[in-house]
């Protein structure tokens, strides 16, 4: 079962649009989607502006101004559920895209002495096989 989509897996969805090499080329159009969508909701509301200018600032990463919005978009969501459902149909699509890519990202290391090691999904550091010398 899909996990549920809350406003604040909505905003984080959109935040990512700041985020270097968040997701793959088809997500990152939708959460550009996403990220506009919001933006054009709330054009001439200074203070939804500037919370999204301070989250664009921050690169994805002010969790102050994320929560500002995360709270007006609760409230925005009340007023207009077609807008809500809007914006979760795009928050699935991206979590869609970045499941399939997860799980199709596989990687195989051979070494000198043959030896072989399949990772899957992300390596972080250095991978060594066979001997160290």
């Amino acid at each position: 079962m899909a996990e549920p989509i809350t406003t604040a897996l909505l905003v984080g969805l959109a935040a990512q649009k700041f985020a270097e090499s968040a997701a793959g080329k088809a997500a990152e159009k939708l959460i550009e989607r996403l990220w506009d969508a919001i933006a054009a909701r709330f054009k001439g509301q200074q203070k939804m502006e500037e919370n999204l200018a301070a989250i664009a600032a921050a690169k994805g990463n002010n969790p102050e101004a994320i929560e500002k919005v995360k709270t007006v978009l609760e409230a925005e969501f009340v007023e207009d559920e077609g807008f809500e459902n809007e914006l979760k149909d795009l928050a699935q699509q991206i979590i869609t895209i970045q499941n399939q890519t997860q799980s199709q990202s596989s990687n195989t290391f051979i070494s000198r002495d043959q030896s072989q090691m399949r990772a899957v999904g992300q390596v972080y550091g250095t991978a060594n096989l066979g001997d160290q010398k």
